[in-house]
């Protein structure tokens, strides 16, 4: 104490006023860089990615739709499913009912092949129709959904290209926002451009089946109201009508 009153006096220091003031900033300053420390600490952990290795043979695969589903996962894949199931973000994309699938498809059917005609009942009317939409993404500057990614052998992921007519598979490696991927590459399949109602000249009329859409929300529903919720603010809302299979009327004419 005497040591610390002689050095305040020689300088002229007052020892009860300015320097509590001095070391009162002084700890306010210290706080506030620990505290801004900490949050940069949140930030970077918050942005580290969790690292998935991917078996040789193998690739990971985003289903955004349908496949959601495990059951339909697994009809698709003709077998029980054993990998993992991560729910994950794909980022750039928007999800919408925008891919069209028509009944008569002058892209992949056979000249010679009968024309099949659909109608669906709304009250006492018997209304055709062309085909059916389905569910889609495009690149969107910004956009993000939720999905679930699988990982299967590049054996079935090739069996898919053939399901997926329409759809192209595309290299979403670096689009998914919780992990990055060591051994192999991660694809998404997205609706050609001539597929997309946008791009259509004759649209036609299509309709949305509502099985289809039932699948979709039971398979969202055992994931997570989250999941759901957010299905549904990352989905586009479907401006076709949503048709049961029960008020389907087929016909064929030569």
């Amino acid at each position: 104490m005497a040591l610390g009153r002689a050095i305040g006096q020689e300088e002229g220091i007052p020892m009860t006023g300015e320097l509590t003031s001095s070391t009162k900033s002084i700890l306010g300053l210290s706080l506030c860089l620990s505290v801004l420390f900490l949050f940069c600490l949140f930030v970077a952990a918050a942005k580290r990615k969790s690292t998935i290795e991917i078996p040789e043979g193998s690739a990971g695969l985003v289903a955004y739709g349908s496949l959601i589903s495990l059951a339909s996962m697994e009809k698709t894949l003709g077998h029980k499913y054993q990998g993992p199931i991560n729910p994950i973000h794909l980022t750039g994309y928007k999800r919408a009912w925008e891919c069209l699938r028509p009944l008569n498809d002058p892209l992949t059917d056979p000249v010679d092949i009968e024309r099949i005609d659909a109608f669906f009942l709304r009250g006492n009317e018997r209304i055709p129709f062309d085909g059916a939409v389905e569910l889609n993404i495009h690149p969107k500057r910004k956009g993000r959904i939720n999905a679930i990614l699988y990982l299967i052998s590049n054996a079935e992921m090739i069996s898919l290209d053939k399901r997926e007519w329409g759809y192209r598979r595309v290299d979403v490696t670096d689009k998914i926002e919780e992990c990055q991927f060591r051994g192999g590459r991660v694809y998404v399949y997205e609706g050609l451009p001539e597929r997309r109602n946008a791009f259509l000249t004759k649209k036609g009329t299509y309709i949305l089946m509502k099985e289809f859409v039932d699948l979709l929300a039971s398979a969202c529903d055992a994931i997570g109201k989250d999941f759901r919720d957010e299905f549904d603010r990352s989905t586009w809302p479907c401006k076709y009508e949503v048709v049961p299979f029960k008020n389907i009327i087929w016909g064929k004419t030569p």
